[in-house]
């Protein structure tokens, strides 16, 4: 009963500690996703009312829990503060995308060439660079972003968009003095626009009617009959169906994986076996039938049951005899000796006596044991 307590307690722990694991790992998961500018955040830096909002302008749909591909169908893609770096494939991907016609509105506010984003920038000759000072508002320089018209729009940031190599087709849009904040720049059939700032899209920033009147003056880039894609698949929302990425990239795994781990410690601590122990030899030897013998002779010495051991062993002495031949063992002593004595030579006198003292109520012990060797030379 002590056991099995010391085992329910111990899964009532092991349950405890995976349910505190996987709801830690939640929390923490969840600051992490509201951390990003992802459409699935309805946190402030979340992009969340911006897919709505956009849901009811046109076709949106989110890149994510699948590859990376862009159809035909697909005419603005969404790119904002990514958290997963582009590898070159995908670079690849977006740029004979945008070639074909494709809209790339990438913004971000990380001027590292280390950076989530930088490889796709730097595929189209642009990066993002460090700002002196921080940049609350930027000026519209562009009459592409005067429908409807806005002045000025909120950047709350500390970089700026810059090219790498001089390009003919690099337009600012909106900049702070001299510091771009919004550029644009024609590449192949389609158009590329970078902002070095991802306020305007988030949550807490299309409170205010500037960073509204942005997004629709970018939205007039969008061809027709094209849908906006929000790209999440570099916010960490990719496919995961392998056990791997489950258990390493799934809340619930890593409380699944410390579980285990804590079920193995305690195990191997407490020297627990995986199976039943096997027994020793000398547990798992029968016993012979010389203990049996000592074990019943010293039982009827206690018991002084001389007598019944006398009887015992004339009654075996008869059968051992006749059995062979068929002599009834209901004849008597006398019958039996005669009958026995007609088949096979044997000492009939010897026999009669040593049958008829083992019948005596006064045996000792001495005596017994002296009729057995006799009666053995007999046999």
């Amino acid at each position: 009963m002590k056991l099995r307590l010391e085992v329910i307690a111990l899964i009532a722990l092991f349950i405890a500690l995976g349910l505190f694991a996987a709801y830690s790992a939640e929390q923490s998961g969840q600051r992490t996703i509201d951390a990003r500018v992802t459409s699935f955040s309805s946190d402030d830096n979340g992009a969340l009312a911006l897919y709505r909002w956009l849901s009811r302008v046109g076709q949106v749909d989110r890149l994510a829990y699948r590859p990376f591909t862009l159809t035909p169908n697909d005419g603005l893609l969404l790119v904002l503060g990514p958290s997963e770096r582009y590898q070159p494939a995908q670079v690849d991907a977006v740029v004979e995308w945008v070639k074909a016609g494709g809209v790339l509105v990438v913004a971000d506010n990380a001027p590292s060439p280390q950076s989530a984003v930088s490889p796709l920038l730097a595929a189209f000759d642009l990066k993002l660079i460090a700002s002196e000072r921080r940049i609350t508002t930027a000026a519209v320089l562009h009459p592409a972003l005067g429908a409807p018209p806005v002045a000025r729009v909120p950047a709350y940031t500390r970089a700026a968009i810059a090219a790498t190599t001089p390009l003919p087709a690099f337009a600012p849009l909106a900049a702070d003095g001299a510091t771009t904040i919004i550029a644009g720049q024609r590449f192949g059939d389609g158009y590329v626009i970078a902002l070095s700032s991802v306020y305007p899209f988030t949550n807490e920033g299309l409170r205010e009617p500037e960073s509204a009147a942005l997004v629709l003056n970018l939205l007039r880039w969008l061809p027709p009959g094209k849908r906006i894609v929000f790209d999440e698949f570099h916010h960490g929302f990719g496919p995961s169906t392998d056990l791997r990425s489950l258990l390493l990239s799934n809340p619930l795994g890593w409380a699944i994986l410390y579980s285990v781990a804590m079920v193995g410690l305690y195990i191997l601590a407490g020297s627990r076996r995986f199976a039943r122990p096997l027994p020793l030899r000398s547990e798992a030897a029968r016993r012979s039938s010389v203990e049996f013998i000592d074990s019943m002779a010293g039982m009827l010495r206690r018991a002084k049951q001389i007598t019944y051991a006398a009887e015992h062993y004339r009654h075996t002495l008869r059968r051992r005899l006749g059995q062979p031949y068929g002599i009834s063992l209901a004849l008597d002593d006398e019958a039996f000796v005669a009958e026995l004595a007609a088949i096979r030579p044997i000492d009939r006198a010897t026999l009669s006596r040593v049958l008829a003292e083992l019948r005596r109520p006064d045996l000792s012990e001495v005596e017994l044991l002296n009729l057995v060797a006799e009666a053995d030379r007999i046999r």
